[in-house]
């Protein structure tokens, strides 16, 4: 899965980057400036391995790019390309600042005018084509209405992600990239002052009318904890009034903001983290794991990582009778943690 940081320069983008790879990092081309792998934060994952002595953990990773076609590279010439540019990503990152006299909400405003504009652009163009194109052969004209549904929303500058789509109308525009419905993940880069000052409320209202999670921080003072332990750097952090590191925080979030669903495998071999869509069976996480375990499934034992926790042994969990057998249509519940009975 990919992510893209997005905002206007200087704003924090590249010091985002660096605080979610660990200063491992690659330096990018073009419309990115770098790339990396964010390795998520999961004490999940940490107990499972103690649990059952694995001699491995595979945590989740995100491929995350720094992309400056929303900020230092805009230009309105090039919006179709700087689309195109985004559209293998999954969600934005988008980094909002009052460092450096900048202003939060020149920073919000500003990025979201060019995701509306971009989508706006794009819409336009199809529209006049369909239009041209339907004077000449039939063409789709549920399409055409749908199109000139988001026009109009677009064009009272608010974004998709607000805007509600019949099931028919969701199958008309499912393959076409619009960047203000991609999911968003708001990182607010504050002076270190200035970490506890109110945010304005056209800002808040705005990324709540998103229902995006926010997460304020000083990204500089991130930077300089990126090589400091854990434990230490809560406790830095906590004293200038941040709660969560913004690695953890983004973490803890991305699951939702995605639509993916976190379930684990263990054993003395290793302790791995996996994902599904939301609303996926176990067969179907069984195929995540291996094409023949989908294949050959006959029933999977399910235990909830907090029930698990809770026994604090697999011995013990199965003393207190805490396993199930689940068949091949039982939903996938976040946190569960699972073995895979096949038959090849």
């Amino acid at each position: 899965m990919k992510l893209a940081i997005v905002g206007e320069t200087l704003t924090g983008k590249s010091t985002l980057l660096r605080v979610l790879t660990e200063d491992n990092f690659s330096k990018g081309s073009g419309y990115f400036s770098g790339f990396g792998t964010f390795i998520l934060e999961d004490p999940n994952l940490d107990f499972l391995a103690d649990v059952y002595e694995s001699q491995k953990k595979t945590p989740l990773h995100l491929e995350v790019y720094d992309f400056e076609g929303l900020g230092k590279m805009w230009k309105d010439e090039k919006k179709g390309e700087i689309k195109n540019e985004l559209s293998n990503m999954e969600a934005l990152i988008c980094v909002i600042s009052d460092v450096q006299d900048q202003n939060l909400e020149s920073t919000f405003y500003n990025l979201e005018y060019k995701l509306l504009l971009t989508d706006l652009d794009f819409v336009e163009k199809r529209l006049e084509f369909l239009n041209r194109e339907k004077l000449k052969r039939k063409v789709n004209e549920q399409e055409i209405a749908i199109l000139e549904k988001i026009d109009k929303w677009l064009s009272s500058e608010k974004p998709l992600h607000s805007l509600e789509f019949l099931p028919g109308e969701s199958d008309l525009v499912k393959g076409f990239l619009f960047l203000s419905r991609l999911p968003q993940i708001f990182v607010i880069n504050r002076e270190e002052a200035r970490i506890s000052d109110p945010i304005p409320d056209s800002v808040l209202e705005k990324i709540m009318e998103r229902n995006s999670p926010f997460f304020v921080t000083s990204l500089e003072i991130e930077k300089e904890l990126i090589k400091v332990s854990p434990s230490e750097r809560n406790e830095i952090l906590g004293s200038f009034g941040i709660s969560k590191g913004v690695k953890v925080s983004i973490s803890t979030s991305v699951k939702d903001a995605l639509g993916i669903t976190v379930f684990y495998t263990a054993g003395k071999t290793e302790a791995h983290v996996w994902y599904v869509k939301k609303g996926s069976t176990v067969r179907e996480a069984a195929g995540k794991i291996h094409s023949d375990l989908e294949r050959g499934f006959i029933r999977a034992e399910i235990i909830h990582i907090e029930d698990l926790k809770r026994a604090g042994s697999e011995k013990k969990a199965k003393e207190m009778g805490l396993f199930r057998l689940e068949g091949k249509d039982y939903v996938v519940k976040d946190g569960d943690v699972v073995l895979v009975r096949f038959s090849v």
